[in-house]
């Protein structure tokens, strides 16, 4: 019980503040790796809008407490690749996931190769929209390129989403972090924005989560012809 007190605590803004401090750098390409590739609920969001926060900071040698440069150009590096592990690890799985039959407990579907096929469908028309757009989402951008793997998107199409939404993401949230402070002083005079970071970060999440359950109704509510409606 005491290590999940742990795990929870490194979540909350203090324990992002921890690792940061502690870690420093390769800590933070660790985290944005192992999360855009096969560890989901790492606190990736929070974690970059904060170290935006650091490299506006200047510490007691009047330096940045961190290198925005050096964050801008590496850690979308460590985002591509983690991506990237999560792509081969869908295309390893999906090649035995392919060869499986329909299984079903107690006549509940647990999967059927139809299912798989919609999948498939829906990647063809709004993969790569969910590779670009499922990085501000936590899980989806976890899943999303493993997804991809499993249902054999083609690389030379998956790449360059990929490169897109890994560089717009980090970008967004590291300038987020660095540009947000004095605006929301002046809009908010004591406001602290290290301190609420979580809540900056849920609702980037909640704003990001918009477009993509939109795309997801209308996929629901309109399915192309010749899918036959929900497969049973």
């Amino acid at each position: 019980m005491e290590l999940v007190h742990k795990l929870l605590w490194l979540l909350k803004p203090e324990g992002i503040q921890w690792l940061i401090q502690a870690g420093g750098l390769p800590a933070i390409c660790l985290i944005i790796f192992a999360e855009t590739g096969f560890f989901a609920l790492l606190p990736g969001d929070s974690l970059l809008v904060l170290c935006g926060i650091f490299a506006a900071t200047p510490g007691a040698d009047g330096r940045p407490l961190l290198p925005l440069s050096t964050m801008l150009a590496l850690v979308p590096v460590c985002a591509i690749v983690g991506d990237q592990v999560g792509y081969w690890i869908g295309t390893w799985f999906g090649r035995a996931l392919y060869s499986w039959r329909d299984v079903s407990v107690l006549g509940i579907p647990i999967f059927k190769q139809a299912y798989l096929k919609k999948t498939e469908d829906f990647y063809g028309r709004w993969g790569t929209f969910f590779i670009v757009a499922g990085r501000w989402v936590p899980i989806v951008r976890t899943f999303a390129p493993i997804v991809a793997g499993v249902i054999k998107m083609p690389l030379r199409t998956f790449l360059p989403y990929n490169v897109i939404g890994a560089f717009t993401w980090v970008w967004s949230m590291l300038l987020a972090g660095y540009f947000l402070p004095p605006v929301l002083q002046r809009v908010w005079p004591g406001f602290d924005l290290a301190r609420n970071i979580d809540k900056i970060a849920l609702g980037i999440v909640f704003l990001s989560v918009l477009p993509i359950a939109w795309t997801v109704y209308k996929e629901r509510s309109n399915p192309p012809a010749g899918s036959g409606g929900e497969a049973r």
